[in-house]
């Protein structure tokens, strides 16, 4: 049976309850699959149990014990995933539109129609099933290997990339809105490369004065200006062997981009103030939110650095554009915090998954994250209701404080301050003198801020 396998394209069951019919289906797609035959539609589906690499299904409908449509659901149950093509001899005793929206057959074929429409049925089911068998791997491998989620096409791509280039030495550009993960992508490129079991090094390169971005990457040599009073090694020194990841590389100053594209074609660096030349081995990685090409052609950003740079760039989408996966990231994030809290169970509304989908997430991840913790902290009941999430949302909503960069930081704080307020006062049933101890605060002067935040206190 093994041999037989691995020379057909797949393995699939075909469903019938007239032997004849039967028959001529075997002797017309045996050469081309592996065929697996039922007579009845109670032995398909045992057929299904018993066999888990079964590619589509051809059902005949009218059959006496049970019909094509009844196994059809029992078999959905078993294997969702395993497109069933209804094939009936007998149209006019059914309604193919009400099949077609109650079942959602992958297709639909008249017993007088030539083999030719069935062919292609056939064949599109069987693509259909190995790329969604391929995704679901990719999925499997992203959740265990990468520890990141995603069950979108945008997400599909961005796994097979990191798969794809994780055991390589090459540059990677990681590119996405704030909260997106790029740090937690980086991470997960070094840790499946060969370089995992030496040192990742991570640095920020947003507003900070060029010359202590320079020191920090190089280093610098005793007396290079005022205040070294000792040598030091810089972050290229310190990942060496190993992986440095150069996050908003799109802060760096057009002085500082021009030494970091010189080490990377030469692979030596020197120390501020110093004379010697250093051979360092490192792998970059780099990511930012804003766009680089932009940038190039602006004037702010090296074009040459770019390309070496961005030789594989990685994508990551924001939740917006990933909606679909929203409800898992929300369930996996709710499992993971009660899991390490110990806290009760709680369950999603279906009100509330939707409010959650349909949110923008200007914060993405990052965001939802943070909201999540919310609601599994502050709902009132086991069950997380609409109401619940509307108001989660609004303490945590990212483009009043962290996304927004308009804001100024004394702005930032008094936003970050109401927050935490309103998070411990619903925590503590808005008992003053319970939320003021968890703040380390003055009973009066959190009255004082609650009056100035215009918080409502319920009677």
């Amino acid at each position: 049976m093994n041999m037989t396998l691995e020379k057909k394209e797949a393995r699939i069951l075909i469903v019938d309850d007239e032997p004849g019919n039967l028959e001529a289906l075997v002797i017309h797609f045996e050469d081309t699959y592996d065929v697996l035959t039922a007579s009845s539609g109670k032995e398909s589906v045992a057929t299904v149990t018993e066999n888990t690499d079964i590619s589509a299904i051809v059902m005949d409908i009218k059959m006496a014990d049970m019909d094509g449509i009844e196994a059809a659901r029992a078999i959905r149950k078993i294997s969702p995933e395993i497109p069933i093509i209804f094939h009936t001899g007998f149209p006019g005793d059914y309604d193919e539109n009400e099949i077609d929206i109650g079942e959602q057959p992958f297709d639909y074929i008249e017993k007088l129609d030539s083999y030719t429409k069935l062919n292609r049925a056939v064949r599109n089911a069987v693509e259909y099933h190995k790329l969604k068998q391929s995704s679901l791997s990719l999925t499997e491998y992203a959740e265990s290997v990468f520890q990141m989620i995603g069950e979108s096409r945008a997400m599909q791509e961005v796994f097979r990339i990191m798969k794809k280039v994780a055991p390589t030495d090459g540059n990677v550009l990681i590119c996405g809105e704030t909260g997106t993960g790029k740090e937690l992508a980086a991470q997960a490129i070094h840790e499946n490369s060969p370089r995992s079991d030496k040192r990742l090094t991570i640095y920020n390169c947003s507003r900070r004065s060029p010359e202590l971005v320079e020191s920090e990457l190089f280093g610098h040599a005793k007396g290079a200006f005022a205040g070294a009073v000792s040598e030091r090694s810089g972050l290229f020194e310190e990942a060496d062997g190993g992986t440095i990841f150069l996050d908003e590389i799109g802060d760096l100053d057009l002085d500082t981009q021009a030494k970091i594209i010189r080490f990377i074609e030469t692979g030596e660096l020197k120390r501020v103030g110093s004379k010697s030349m250093r051979h360092i081995d490192v792998r970059v990685l780099s990511a930012t939110h804003k766009s680089l090409p932009k940038m190039v052609a602006e004037g702010t950003f090296r074009e040459d650095l770019y390309f070496r740079l961005s030789g594989i760039t990685i994508h990551l989408p924001p939740l917006r554009e990933r909606r679909e996966d929203i409800p898992i990231l929300a369930e996996k994030i709710k499992a993971r915090l009660i899991a390490e809290k110990n806290l009760s169970e709680k369950i999603f509304d279906p009100d509330a998954v939707k409010i959650l989908t349909d949110y923008d997430w200007p914060g993405n991840v990052r965001q939802l994250q943070a909201t999540i913790e919310n609601l599994i902290l502050l709902a009132e009941s086991d069950i997380i209701l609409a109401k619940d999430v509307t108001e989660a949302l609004k303490l945590n909503d990212v483009p009043a404080w962290e996304n927004n960069t308009q804001l100024s930081l004394v702005e930032r704080v008094r936003i970050f301050e109401k927050s935490r307020i309103m998070e411990s006062l619903k925590r503590n049933d808005f008992n003053i003198s319970a939320s003021a101890r968890e703040l380390k605060m003055d009973r009066s002067n959190l009255r004082k801020k609650i009056k100035y935040y215009d918080i409502s206190i319920p009677a």
